[in-house]
């Protein structure tokens, strides 16, 4: 009966995280820079991490007081360990989970 259960977990693990259900469950990521004049959402149709980091790039570029502050990208979305349908994206995208986190600012 053990055995079942751990198989039927594990089973549950690996299609919430190879198929579409992932996606369908994904709250999406976000990224800013330290005073949030910089914002980055993927939101699917190429606009992943690379074309967050790319922009970025170019943002530090044409705001060079801002480089000099502080040049690092935040991360605005938790890291939730529980969501194991995010446990692929966790292991082989892991760059945007190293990032550092800010909470997203709140517009008032």
């Amino acid at each position: 009966m053990k055995k079942l259960i751990l198989l039927t977990a594990i089973g549950i693990v690996l299609i919430a995280n190879f198929t579409p259900i992932s996606y369908l469950l994904d709250e999406g990521y976000a990224y800013t820079n330290y005073n949030g004049k910089f914002k980055f959402k993927e939101e699917g149709s190429g606009h992943d991490f690379k074309m967050a980091k790319t922009l970025y790039k170019w943002y530090l570029e044409s705001h060079p007081d801002d480089a000099k502050i502080d040049p690092k990208l935040y991360r605005t979305f938790k890291i939730k360990l529980w969501h194991f349908w995010e446990w692929r994206a966790m292991i082989f995208d892991k760059e945007r989970y190293q990032l550092p986190y800010r909470p997203p600012q709140v517009k008032k």
